[in-house]
């Protein structure tokens, strides 16, 4: 998903990627640990001033959540849900026995920095839109300074680049064991586009590789379903440019995968998430949207 200028409103978000790092930045700050936004580091990658700047700051958080949520509910909960998911799985993948971990899309992810103690000896590939990687690595002096060898920029553009060869040429061994995470990516791609991505995934060799990614379902794409924040979501993301494309038949996620030649190893759906978000006191942060999934696959 590229990192696209918004060029309208210079208030708003530049693009899908911008605002997600928001929300996190707003999550990171939550008082309450049990639901508190993992990506500590999210704030720091925002650039410019806009809305998302309240996202950061412990005095405005609380309006920018608020903003979003009346334009589009869900995404709050959903996305600090989707970041301690995600960092749940990669945790327990490089405890396996993980060799790289490839980001796709990686947009403003935090992670190779973040968890860079536990990232000590895997090749990590960062994979994006060459515009959505030139603004990340542009930011990423004043957030990092220096990177690590170990992290590769793999310039990329899903809808036309063929990404195995990107990241054949770029390092990447087809018989390691991989994670590869793809958050944000296959709502907003062709059909032909997200089978040949998961398809070539399955292709891989090792045992311990995997991919986990989050995806919707195929009737919230034409804007009328009634499920929670389908609509909203809708009208927001093509706003700026990104509009849904692609979504699981609603009920068929194992027979999807199956075609493609992967299989399930957890499909979390709203209800599943919603125990990511839940306080202390079991009441919820907020709702997650009704139509989102977060998916951890393996090759059959």
């Amino acid at each position: 998903m590229a990192l696209g200028e918004r060029g309208r409103n210079p208030f708003l978000p530049r693009s899908t990627a911008e605002a997600a790092a928001a929300l996190r930045a707003a999550g990171a700050l939550e008082p309450d640990r049990a639901v508190r936004c993992p990506d500590k580091l999210a704030g720091r990658f925002l650039g410019g001033f806009n809305v998302t700047t309240l996202a950061k700051r412990p005095r405005t958080r609380t309006v920018f959540v608020a903003l979003v949520e009346r334009k589009v509910p869900g995404a709050y909960a959903y996305e600090v849900a989707r970041a301690k998911v995600l960092d749940e799985i990669i945790l327990a993948e490089l405890k396996a026995g993980l060799d790289e971990l490839v980001l796709l899309g990686a947009g403003l992810d935090s992670r190779p920095y973040r968890l860079a103690d536990r990232l000590q000896g895997i090749e990590v590939f960062e994979v994006d839109h060459p515009a959505s990687q030139a603004t990340k690595r542009a930011r990423l002096g004043r957030v990092v300074g220096i990177t690590s060898p170990r992290v590769h920029f793999v310039p990329v553009d899903f809808a036309l680049d063929d990404v195995g060869t990107a990241l054949a040429r770029a390092g990447h061994d087809q018989g390691a064991a991989t994670l590869f995470v793809c958050s944000g990516v296959t709502p907003y791609l062709p059909t032909p586009a997200v089978e040949a991505l998961l398809g070539w995934i399955a292709g891989h060799r090792s045992a311990l590789t995997s991919v986990a990614f989050d995806a919707i379902w195929a009737s919230v794409l034409d804007g009328n379903s009634p499920l929670f924040g389908a609509r909203e979501l809708c009208n927001a993301v093509k706003d700026v440019g990104e509009p849904l494309r692609w979504g699981f038949p609603d009920g068929q996620v194992e027979e999807t995968l199956a075609r493609m030649g992967l299989r399930a190893e957890r499909i979390l759906d709203a209800d599943a998430l919603a125990a990511y978000v839940a306080r202390a006191d079991g009441s919820l942060l907020a709702r997650p949207y009704g139509f989102s999934l977060l998916v951890h696959a393996r090759p059959t």
